[in-house]
């Protein structure tokens, strides 16, 4: 069975929700920026052409369910289409508006049309996360729901089995499957726009999405970004910008656009066509193989020459 190497980089907003779930967030001070319309500025945009695919679909009436945490749900139900929490506390569901959030303000810029289920199933107790999360795939499955997010930590060794079981379950059910850090064959797997040398899968990801997201800015590395003089900072997981967790909802919407096209596409052909129409391109220095390119992939699911 597949596994993941020692991991080599940081878990970015994947990272940071693991780390509060240590505690509640602190709210005695402002330490974030939530945007909601930053990344069709010259980010996803250049490198994903999302602006040109959206001339083509915006995910229709397409079902995604996000796991994860912190959604605000009762603050913010007119972003979603329906919500179940599964993890039993009911404060990251309702109340706290943070991790989740932003993973779904990100697929609502990316593909407007799609419908967005906000299924909280992260926990602190790794016990309880693991049975709320099987529990959240096979919610998915009884409802219908089209693709499945997952943006946070790998799964430990011995929950594999089960979280596997499900998840190959959904994709059997032609659920599309996109979580990050999940080396599963049939996981559509994404990567950063970063050199081979640290790679940390045991498998080759299937794509490569733009590790920054502008929707959101983390207010202590922002002020270490100018107190450096505004200069790239020698660590990457210091950068204000740097997400990994967004790269499973930028892939959802690219695959909502194309199950708009076409609802019938099977997990295996989303994948597929993901890669075939990728491109390879220059970036900071080295080569990034398969950089996602939406607009190529919505052509090749219209058939287009």
């Amino acid at each position: 069975m597949i596994r993941l190497k020692t991991m080599l980089i940081p878990f970015c907003l994947a990272g940071f929700i693991t780390a509060v779930h240590a505690g509640q967030p602190d709210s005695s001070h402002l330490w974030y920026i939530h945007f909601s319309n930053a990344n069709t500025r010259p980010t996803y945009d250049d490198f994903h052409h999302i602006t040109e695919a959206q001339q083509q679909a915006t995910g229709r009436g397409i079902r995604v369910g996000i796991i994860d945490t912190y959604f605000g749900y009762r603050h913010n139900e007119p972003l979603f289409a329906g919500g179940r929490n599964f993890s039993g506390d009911s404060s990251a569901f309702e109340e706290i508006a943070e991790h989740g959030l932003w993973m779904a303000t990100t697929l609502r810029e990316i593909a407007p049309g799609v419908d967005i289920y906000a299924l909280n199933a992260r926990h602190k107790d790794r016990d309880i996360e693991t049975q709320a999360i099987v529990s959240a795939v096979d919610w998915a499955i009884e409802n219908g729901l089209n693709i499945l997010t997952y943006s946070a930590q790998p799964f430990r060794e011995q929950d594999r089995t089960e979280i596997d079981n499900a998840v190959r379950k959904a994709i059997t059910q032609n659920i599309t499957v996109i979580f990050i850090h999940y080396d599963l064959p049939e996981n559509i797997l994404p990567f950063a726009f970063l050199p081979d040398s640290i790679f940390p899968y045991t498998r080759e990801a299937d794509v490569n999405v733009f590790h920054y997201d502008y929707n959101l800015l983390l207010l202590d590395k922002y002020r270490q970004y100018l107190s450096a003089g505004k200069k790239q900072p020698e660590s990457l997981r210091d950068h204000p910008y740097l997400s990994f967790s967004s790269m499973a909802p930028v892939l959802a919407g690219i695959v909502a656009m194309m199950k708009e096209i076409n609802p019938a596409l099977a997990p295996a052909e989303c994948k597929r066509i993901l890669i075939e129409t990728s491109r390879e391109i220059d970036y900071d220095g080295y080569r990034v193989k398969r950089a996602v390119d939406a607009l190529q992939a919505l052509k090749q699911v219209q058939g287009a020459p």
